[in-house]
């Protein structure tokens, strides 16, 4: 078996890459976020926040003067 270059190319974005993906990767993924402790999770964070529309003041946070 030879290979052979050519001049063709596809462009693949990212979810491409995804698409194929192996199933079994995805098991792992699953597997994986089982074991993990809660606070490895971003979304662990943002549901600890208190919503925007309880705070004291509005406005920008930054720079008050």
């Amino acid at each position: 078996m030879e290979r052979i270059m050519s001049s063709f190319s596809q462009g693949r974005t990212e979810a491409d890459e995804y698409r194929n993906l192996d199933p079994r990767y995805y098991k792992m993924v699953d597997d994986a976020l089982g074991k993990a402790s809660p606070g490895s999770d971003p979304d662990h964070y943002l549901r600890q926040m208190a919503p925007f529309s309880s705070a004291d003041k509005s406005g920008d946070p930054y720079f008050n003067e």
